[in-house]
């Protein structure tokens, strides 16, 4: 079968020099890879961030690997 994609959005924080995971959500309706790259086009959202210091950045991974920092 299609190896299913979840849509996780990582928060990230940095120290001015590295950035530092801090935690994520991830969606629990899986799609295909495809689908899940379609939703995490940079045009497909708007930012606005009140701290420079904090960004979140979009990913899509296979659904075994929701919930950890990276999947390897």
């Amino acid at each position: 079968g299609v190896k299913e994609f979840i849509l996780v959005i990582s928060m990230w924080g940095s120290d001015g020099a590295t950035d530092h995971y801090i935690g994520q959500i991830a969606l629990q309706q899986p799609f295909s890879e495809k689908q899940c790259h379609m939703l995490i086009e940079e045009d497909m959202w708007s930012s606005s961030y009140e701290n420079e210091y904090y960004h979140m950045k979009g990913h899509c991974f296979p659904k075994e690997c929701a919930g950890k920092e990276r999947c390897e």
